[in-house]
């Protein structure tokens, strides 16, 4: 996040900090911020142009982040 003084306050601006994980491809802000906004969650599942699914969200500075989504535990039934 950067933080800029202006006249009467301070303004601050968000940044793309969201790398694939798979292709080190920077994803651009404007690629994500209207998916992310629509998001009830906060996060989203985005797919790279390298075909993969990476999860994207923000950190609490405001700053957009990825992840690598991983596959999903299913419970086994022990006989």
């Amino acid at each position: 996040m950067k933080a800029i003084r202006i006249p009467n306050g301070i303004l601050h601006l968000s940044e793309s900090k969201a790398f694939c994980p798979h292709c080190e491809r920077h994803i651009p802000i404007d690629e994500v911020d209207e998916k992310l906004q629509r998001s009830d969650k906060g996060l989203i599942r985005h797919k790279c142009k390298c075909k993969r699914f990476i999860g994207i969200t923000s950190d609490f500075r405001g700053d957009i982040v990825s992840f690598e989504l991983g596959i999903k535990n299913k419970a086994t039934k022990i006989s």
